[in-house]
């Protein structure tokens, strides 16, 4: 069965995208067939990690000029998994991203129809994972994300700001939307780690992520899952596949 997990953040700078590309390494080095799909399309970044320029971007689907296979690019060689891991981009042309911001609701509307469509599209294809990479906050496109999902996981740091807006988020989308959702602190103090909870707002956090300087330097040219397996973040994101795989 084909599961759809949204990665979504109430702020932006996060983490949220270096725990979505390993996550999704994750799956395709066990033989899960995944796809990660860049649906940041305010702050892409996703063809910068994999230094690619694909013939058709996330926007050219959502705008209706191709299908969600055209966008998927196979990464299953360049990580050496054993099953296949498709990546979809976000176009990170500046005037791609001023003309989505000037998108109406109408737009919206059918973009979100479109997401709808897509786990049925990438199930014919035998995808066994679907994960969306999205906007932080409730953009239109980041809580089309989160409705198109089974799963939603939370990245938040911190600080009073994010914990208040990550209520908002918990309380105002997702339990409205009935979701299955959880919490992934990420880049915690270590003082907050002497006192980790098991919950908040309701939700389970299923991952504490100390704040370590390394991880932003070596995820720039590395994904830690495949290159160092036993590091604290590797270990992690371990943690996330098996809690997702317990929710299936």
């Amino acid at each position: 069965m084909t599961i759809t997990v949204a990665i979504h953040s109430s702020k932006g700078g996060t983490g949220k995208t270096s725990i979505a590309v390993n996550l999704a390494v994750a799956f395709a080095s066990e033989g899960l067939d995944t796809c990660l799909i860049d649906m940041d399309l305010r702050g892409p970044s996703l063809c910068t990690i994999f230094k690619q320029t694909p013939r058709f971007w996330i926007n050219d689907f959502l705008s209706g000029k191709c299908t969600i296979n055209d966008t998927l690019n196979d990464m299953k060689k360049k990580v050496k998994s054993s099953g296949h891991l498709y990546l979809s981009y976000s176009n990170p042309d500046i005037t791609q991203i001023r003309e989505l911001v000037g998108k109406d609701r109408a737009w919206q509307a059918s973009a979100l129809k479109a997401l709808m469509n897509v786990k049925k599209d990438l199930a014919q294809k035998d995808i066994d994972i679907i994960m969306i990479d999205t906007s932080p906050g409730m953009e239109y496109e980041s809580i089309n994300a989160v409705a198109a999902s089974d799963i939603v996981l939370v990245v938040q740091n911190d600080t009073d700001a994010c914990n208040y807006c990550t209520e908002q988020l918990i309380n105002g989308v997702y339990s409205l939307l009935d979701k299955k959702y959880a919490i992934i602190d990420n880049m915690c103090h270590f003082n907050c780690l002497e006192n980790i909870e098991n919950s908040r707002y309701g939700a389970a956090i299923i991952a504490s992520i100390p704040c370590m300087c390394d991880v932003p330097m070596r995820s720039k040219k590395e994904i830690l899952v495949l290159t160092d397996p036993e590091h604290q973040f590797s270990k992690s994101i371990l943690r996330i596949k098996h809690w997702i795989e317990k929710m299936q």
